[in-house]
């Protein structure tokens, strides 16, 4: 369970007004890092675009099992499996051993971390009082969590140490057949599987092993159940800290049924010789990475075997969706930054709610029209060196954007006139004279 803090807090009115005004350079600051984002996001599809169609125009097939020297310099695809005929990878602390590419240690701590939520509810003469809610939680994390930031670290505190690190071992060379990899592709190489433990001569730390020692000599029994292993540390009767080995875990802590703050949870993986695709550029038996005419560096690599022409379309399609993605998130933190721009009117507004509260709506769609006209402003003027037709369809956009906000504010405005014109009734016909 979590724990729960909650502090109160009062802001007058004239706080509030003097808070809200001194935020709007802060948001506005965000409406210019969202514009920033779109038009560096819009220029980066464009030069990836440009240069995955310049790669794809020049790649050649190459054989991996036969280097082709009229290659050289060139752009190739290749596929074939992995290998490397280096030693063995080897964890020296822990001895554990894996005759693949790669072998990593991850090591995580049971920390505390802070979650906070606020709520403020209006009063009297347009103060608010907030309660805001501290959530204390623990979480197994490979990061060390700060905990001098929290509001209550004396009671959540998290070491700024830890007994042991995560680690990376790689062999040296990796090779695809006859080529030999460089760094750059070796760095791609991310399909971790877990190691297991069970199949490792598992070396225990020395501190331990004291422990073992002193355990048995004290004629307490060590646990030995379906390969799961507890040894109590050097300081026994103080600490009582155990280690553990269960399954493809090792586990540093005091009760291995319910993890505390401070334990430690330790597995290891490591990514096996795999057939892959490559396209890259051939330099003797090397592959390396490709720089094309526009300054773009590319690397293509794939699983299993798969064509030049799908890994090209691939990564096409690769480029449209993290281009979209950016797109939407640059027009989200521009809405936040325009709506929380207007923030101050509605905060002045307090000492009328009602007027408050129409004002509320109207500041929010007047922040969506504003940031759909400049979004699509930003994304047009992006585009007008490369795309002048994308350009202009954009800034038809915008403009109809705009037009249809003045319209309706015009009829809005007759109507009102309209309305408030009194109507003129027609004059009684003149009787006529009796004969």
């Amino acid at each position: 369970m979590a724990d729960h803090i909650s502090v109160s807090s009062h802001h007058s009115y004239g706080s509030r007004v003097k808070n809200s005004l001194g935020n709007i350079f802060r948001w506005f600051v965000l409406v210019i890092g969202s514009i920033v984002l779109l038009v560096w996001n819009e220029n980066n599809y464009v030069k990836e675009k440009a240069a995955l169609n310049e790669w794809a125009s020049v790649v050649q097939e190459a054989s991996a099992t036969q280097i082709d020297s009229s290659l050289d310099w060139k752009e190739i695809h290749v596929s074939g499996e992995t290998a490397s005929d280096a030693e063995a990878l080897r964890d020296s602390t822990f001895w554990i051993v894996a005759d693949d590419l790669k072998l990593k240690r991850t090591v995580e701590m049971y920390q505390w971390y802070e979650e906070s939520d606020e709520e403020c509810h209006d009063n009297l003469w347009w103060s608010e009082d907030c309660t805001t809610t501290y959530d204390y939680y623990k979480r197994w994390d490979e990061d060390p969590i700060d905990s001098s930031n929290f509001y209550s670290s004396n009671w959540h505190e998290n070491p700024s140490s830890w007994a042991y690190k995560s680690d990376e071992w790689v062999k040296e060379p990796i090779t695809l057949w006859d080529y030999k990899l460089n760094n750059v592709f070796v760095d791609r190489l991310t399909n971790y599987k877990a190691v297991n433990l069970s199949e490792q001569n598992i070396n225990t730390p020395e501190q331990y092993k004291l422990a073992v020692e002193q355990t048995y000599t004290s004629d307490w029994s060590v646990e030995n159940n379906n390969n799961s292993y507890l040894y109590g540390d050097s300081q026994v009767t103080t600490s009582n800290t155990k280690f553990h080995i269960n399954d493809n875990y090792i586990y540093i802590w005091v009760d291995p049924t319910s993890p505390a703050i401070w334990d430690l949870k330790i597995t290891f993986s490591s990514v096996k010789p795999w057939t892959v695709s490559i396209v890259w550029k051939q330099i003797g038996n090397e592959l390396t990475s490709y720089t094309v005419s526009n300054g773009r560096t590319i690397t293509l690599l794939e699983q299993w075997n798969v064509s030049a022409e799908d890994m090209f379309l691939h990564a096409q399609q690769a480029n449209k969706q993290i281009t979209w993605i950016l797109r939407f998130l640059g027009l989200l933190l521009m809405y936040c930054g325009f709506a929380m721009i207007f923030k101050f009117i509605e905060t002045i507004a307090k000492v009328l709610p009602f007027l408050a509260n129409i004002i509320w709506v109207w500041t929010g769609i007047i922040a969506l029209w504003l940031t759909l006209v400049v979004w699509f402003l930003t994304i047009g003027i992006a585009w007008v060196a490369v795309r002048p037709v994308v350009w202009i369809c954009c800034l038809v956009v915008a403009a109809g954007w705009i037009c249809l906000l003045v319209r309706s504010k015009k009829n809005k405005k007759s109507e009102n006139i309209k309305w408030d014109t009194p109507k003129t009734e027609a004059p009684e016909s003149a009787e006529e004279p009796k004969q």
